[in-house]
This record gives structure tokens, C-alpha cells and sequence, in this order.
């Protein structure tokens, strides 16, 4: 349950620092899906989502923005040590498509 809350709060926190504090252009159209801790809450597995096609400079510059970003949350949560930050690229809506494509196709077959 605490990996839960710590994960939401990462999120937020993640999130409210890309769309206030960060004014780097690549991040203007960023949305942190969820986040997934480790089990032994050391790596926080960032996902996002942006409207632009190519998702790389993105993932560049959130990959910049780790020091800081893991300073902000050394202010806020109270953990020993701050989870490293690692962003992805979130699929789960294509894969979505992806799945309700194959279903139609079984259906209609």
C-alpha cells in the first residue's frame, strides 16, 4: 500500500513540476500516465504520453530533467532515499487499439 501512495505522489509531483516550473518546449505537451516503484522503492519507472508523433526529444528532455526533478521530491516525500527516476514512453494505448483491431476482426470473421 505504501508503494502505492509513494507512486501517486511521485506522479503528482512529477507532473505539476512539467507543466509549472519546467519551461524546456519538448515538455509543453507532456501527461504522466503512472508511475511504478520497485520493491524496494529505489527506482520509480516514470510513464508519459505527449500529442507529438516522435516521442524521442521528449524522452530526452525528461531524462534531462532527473537531478532536478529529484530534488523537488526530496522536498516533499519523506523517504530515506529518493527513487531514481527513469521515464518510458507509455504504449498502453496502442496496444489498446491494438487488441480491440484483433478483437473486431474475430468478431467479424
Amino acid at each position: 500500500m505504501r508503494a502505492v501512495k509513494l507512486a501517486d505522489q511521485i506522479r503528482d509531483i512529477v507532473a505539476i513540476n512539467l507543466t509549472t516550473v519546467l519551461r524546456d518546449p519538448r515538455l509543453q505537451d507532456v501527461t504522466v500516465t503512472h508511475v511504478n516503484l520497485s520493491a524496494d522503492l529505489q527506482i520509480a519507472s516514470v510513464y508519459f504520453r505527449t500529442l507529438r508523433d516522435d516521442h524521442r526529444p521528449t524522452l530526452a528532455a525528461l531524462k534531462g530533467t532527473c537531478g532536478f526533478l529529484r530534488c523537488k521530491l526530496a522536498r516533499v516525500l519523506d523517504v530515506k532515499r529518493v527513487p531514481e527516476l527513469r521515464f518510458f514512453y507509455d504504449t498502453s494505448v496502442e496496444h489498446a487499439a491494438h487488441i480491440e483491431n484483433l478483437l473486431t476482426k474475430i468478431r467479424y470473421s
